[in-house]
């Protein structure tokens, strides 16, 4: 196996541990209530994250960067890839960036929503996986 593919696996490991803790344990997803003053609707979701303590802060800004350079590397590895696997990239990109981010969400929950960027970082492994076979 090329050395980058297998030490891309293991950050990916280590991004869907610390992205499962913080999700699971920072993470609240509020549905809009009909008593909200300013409701926000639109291609981002319709739901908000509630504010988050120091230490999910921290495991967010951790993830931030630890997911940037896992995405940047993997993206040097598939480049020249066909446009219908970068716009997958892309897309799953976006969930999982907008999931640690904590924008708004169409997710009822956080465990939702967390589903949703693990599966998201599967699809990713698995464009690079058949981008460079073993």
């Amino acid at each position: 196996m090329d050395p980058m593919v297998a030490h891309l696996d293991g950050m990916a490991k280590e991004i869907r541990d610390i992205l499962t803790y913080y999700m699971l344990n920072h993470s609240c997803i509020e549905a809009r209530k009909p008593y909200d003053e300013i409701w926000c609707m639109g291609p981002e979701g319709d739901r908000y994250y509630e504010d988050m303590d120091s230490r999910g802060q921290k495991l967010q800004t951790f993830l931030k960067e630890e997911y940037g350079l896992f995405y940047s590397t993997l993206l040097s590895l598939v480049v020249g890839s066909p446009e219908e696997v970068m716009t997958r990239l892309s897309k799953a990109n976006t969930v999982i960036s907008r999931t640690i981010e904590h924008k708004l969400t169409f997710a009822e929950s956080s465990k939702q929503g967390l589903e949703w960027a693990l599966k998201a970082l599967d699809e990713q492994l698995k464009i690079l996986h058949e981008a460079i076979p073993d």
